[in-house]
């Protein structure tokens, strides 16, 4: 059978003990062994291997990755925020575009994660483990969809490249006598007219994310600003409709004033601007800054501290872990509205 390349081709199936070997050569001389508990399956595997090798199309990473964007977008119906978020990744671990699929080996991917996680970023800093782990898993699951969904490849060439080093878990919260100090700050920003001030403290009374609050348009302010619908989120779990706390109701009213139905209720902004507010108003009020993302987890950190379940305050943030009970005997605006009551009054001088 022909082959595209000399070196490129699949051995075997040779018994080794109770299980069956398959040997892929790669190109360059490399071999990649495999395991089968029956020849049947050895065979069928190296079968597999042969015709992807004999086919005559080569496919290079950058019109592959074209097509998973296009994939993204319109078969799965991502965002196109988190899109962007995937491309830039993928952009960032395959820095040579025209390189074939078919020349991916496990040998230089595993090399091309090395490079990743002893890259610098654009401050001279070395890319945060947390950011080296999520490129690393967005190119595992592109390389995944090329060989299950298009047949590409025989084989994911990252499968067994494993992330280095331990993720962070939750981000650096506020006290809460400085949550008090900044909330003062926001409500004078606010009062002030700045619109980002809004944006931030909603962060940390509601517990939204940060591109769900840049998301948000006219038409899901509702009910005279007692109601904020989010129809479309990061899981499904996170469309909901939630309370709006009555410090809020006013400025999210005078938002909506004049603009269309569907037009943007902060303008266009990119989810970064929440964070840059939350942090600006922490430097105004003088307390450690933290992210939006923080922010939001000081909200569920006071409304569990007050009372409140962990699987209600996991409902009430959008999170996929809520439980059948919570989704089948308390609305999302009850709960929410609860949680938030709690928060205010910590927030306002109250005991936790």
């Amino acid at each position: 059978m022909a082959q595209r390349r000399k070196g490129e081709r699949a051995l075997g199936p040779y018994p080794i003990g109770r299980k069956w070997r398959v040997v892929v050569v790669g190109e360059g001389g490399e071999r990649d062994s495999r395991f089968y508990p029956t020849e049947e399956q050895a065979k069928a595997v190296v079968k597999a291997i042969r015709r992807e090798f004999a086919r005559a199309d080569r496919k290079p990473v950058q019109e592959a990755r074209d097509e998973y964007e296009l994939y993204l977008r319109h078969d799965k119906g991502n965002k196109l925020e988190s899109v962007k978020t995937t491309v830039h990744a993928l952009n960032v671990f395959f820095t040579n575009g025209e390189m074939m699929l078919c020349e991916l080996t496990p040998q230089k991917c595993a090399g091309y994660y090395d490079a990743l996680r002893n890259r610098r970023s654009r401050k001279k800093l070395p890319f945060a483990v947390d950011t080296h782990r999520n490129v690393l898993a967005n190119a595992k699951t592109f390389l995944e969809w090329c060989m299950t969904k298009k047949r590409w490849i025989a084989r994911n060439p990252l499968a067994a490249v494993d992330g280095v080093g331990r993720r962070k878990h939750g981000k650096a919260q506020l006290r809460i006598d400085e949550a008090r100090k900044w909330m003062a700050k926001a409500t004078e920003f606010a009062d002030a007219g700045e619109k980002g001030a809004v944006a931030a403290m909603m962060a940390l009374l509601m517990g939204m994310r940060a591109n769900e609050i840049v998301s948000r348009v006219v038409r899901d302010v509702d009910d005279g600003g007692t109601l904020l619908w989010i129809p479309s989120s990061k899981t499904e779990a996170g469309r909901r409709t939630l309370r709006v706390p009555e410090v809020l109701q006013p400025y999210l009213v005078r938002l909506t004033e004049g603009k269309a139905p569907e037009q943007e209720l902060w303008g266009h902004h990119w989810r970064d601007w929440v964070r840059k507010w939350v942090q600006k108003i922490c430097r105004a009020a003088r307390v450690p800054s933290v992210s939006a993302h923080g922010m939001r987890g000081l909200h569920s950190t006071l409304a569990m501290e007050t009372g409140m379940s962990a699987q209600i305050v996991a409902a009430s943030l959008g999170h996929a872990s809520s439980t059948t009970t919570l989704q089948s005997y308390a609305s999302p605006e009850a709960v929410a509205g609860a949680q938030q009551r709690r928060v205010l009054r910590v927030l306002e001088g109250g005991k936790a």
